[in-house]
């Protein structure tokens, strides 16, 4: 089913439910959302070359070893 249908769906009950059952969903929506991000999140630092891009990232930071935004814009 088309995203556009399944989008008009959910609208058309949404529309129909009482307030304590949208607030209901909108907490499971937002579990939906936060989760799919988690999900991503785990993938991206479970990789142990990017693990280690962000620790140096961190040591970076830390260290005061940082290049300002007008810098990393006028570099490219």
């Amino acid at each position: 089913m088309p995203k556009a249908n399944l989008q008009q769906q959910a609208m058309t009950l949404i529309e129909q439910l009482p307030t304590e059952k949208l607030k209901a969903v909108i907490d499971y929506l937002n579990y939906l959302y936060d989760k799919e991000a988690w999900e991503a999140t785990y993938e991206l630092i479970s990789d142990p070359e990017i693990a280690k891009d962000i620790e140096q990232a961190e040591d970076d930071i830390k260290s005061g070893r940082l290049k300002s935004w007008i810098d990393v814009k006028r570099d490219v």
